[in-house]
């Protein structure tokens, strides 16, 4: 046996309340003194709340945050925080609000603290990124990783059921491809078979049914027993819980097939980030699950299935996930157009050989099995 595992420092406090009951003894174990607060637009009101005693520590708040993280959006964020003589920044919000502070750290050296209201699990990673002319720039840095990650169910709970599905099934691509990425080790593969086993019991708690429309998070700090009308209680921590370990699977085995289609469709055609993640990921696995077969078995008794493939299907339509790229938006005149722009990152590192014509194959099939 051999291999490389790498991980880095996080301190990560996780329980239901704790947005109201350890945030300010984190910020302040991070000496926060001048604290720039990044969100998007549907969740200023929890940002309000939860910022508000903070007081004047509190100089500024950057609420323009869009899907992708386009360059514009955050050399603006980077400049407000330069502006303002921001030292720590407190992400409030989903991936591309962790993605938006990750810019502003990258250039600035600030800490981030994030508070996931998302299962994006980008809040675990050392990854950034940013969409620039339609094309995906990523890169790694260790100063942009959150030094301190607060995971609250309550605030989690209150997603939209729609997209909790999606962004679960988001985190569960993470976890799934990290037994081939190309910093694959078994200590990450370890990880990655408790966060599939998580997130996937999570995502049947949810069932088809059982979430409620989102009501507002911010009632969560004041009223943590309504979260009972959300997503029932142990589905809630399970999947939370999961999709913060598919983020640190993810940050030490890095991106594969996968997620190399999925960035360049994302920002080429601006599709909906993790719907998009929860689409791609069955066909991805079922053309390289032949490849890997040890793997392979390993995702199906994480899922609790017969065999990896299948089983992923059937969790996805037990939870009404979406299925097709043409779903999302993608038109049957832009899929030549998809092909091209994936296959000009190739070579990937990847199980099975991929050129153009593999693709072409799954990027069809996820469209729904024909071009139009």
């Amino acid at each position: 046996m051999q291999f490389t595992f790498e991980t880095a420092p996080a301190r990560v406090v996780f329980g239901r309340g704790t947005v109201r009951t350890a945030l300010a003894a984190e910020l302040a174990r991070l000496g926060a003194r001048r604290i720039m607060v990044v969100t998007a637009p549907r969740n200023q009101t929890l940002a309000h709340s939860v910022a508000t005693p903070f007081g004047d520590a509190v100089v500024s708040v950057f609420t323009e945050v869009a899907e992708h993280v386009p360059a514009p959006v955050g050399a603006r964020a980077v400049a407000l925080a330069r502006e303002v003589r921001a030292d720590t920044l407190l992400s409030i919000g989903g991936g591309s609000t962790t993605g938006t502070a990750k810019i502003v750290a990258r250039d600035l050296h600030l800490p981030i603290l994030a508070v996931p209201t998302t299962y994006s699990g980008s809040e675990a990673t050392p990854v950034w990124g940013t969409t620039r002319d339609g094309r995906r720039e990523t890169g790694s840095d260790p100063a942009v990783r959150p030094r301190t990650v607060v995971l609250d169910p309550d605030l989690t709970d209150r997603l939209p059921r729609d997209l909790a599905v999606a962004s679960g099934l988001s985190a569960l691509a993470r976890a799934v491809e990290a037994h081939w990425a190309p910093g694959a080790s078994p200590i990450g593969s370890a990880m990655a078979d408790e966060a599939v086993h998580a997130l996937a019991t999570g995502l049947r708690g949810i069932g088809r049914d059982s979430l409620a429309e989102a009501q507002a998070p911010e009632k969560a700090l004041t009223d943590p027993v309504s979260v009972w009308a959300g997503t029932p209680t142990a589905a809630g921590e399970q999947l939370l819980y999961g999709a913060y370990l598919a983020g640190a699977t993810f940050a030490s085995a890095g991106a594969g097939l996968h997620h190399k289609i999925c960035q360049t469709l994302g920002g080429t055609f601006n599709l909906p980030h993790a719907a998009l993640h929860a689409v791609v990921l069955p066909h991805v696995l079922a053309f390289n699950a032949p490849a890997v077969p040890q793997a392979a078995a390993r995702i199906a008794r994480a899922l609790e299935a017969e065999e990896a493939v299948s089983g992923l299907r059937a969790l996805a339509a037990s939870v009404g996930a979406p299925r097709t790229l043409a779903q999302l938006g993608l038109l049957p005149r832009q899929l030549d157009e998809a092909v091209d722009r994936v296959s000009a990152t190739l070579p990937f590192e990847n199980p099975r050989h991929v050129g153009k014509n593999e693709v072409r194959a799954i990027i069809t099939a996820a469209f729904g099995g024909h071009g139009g």
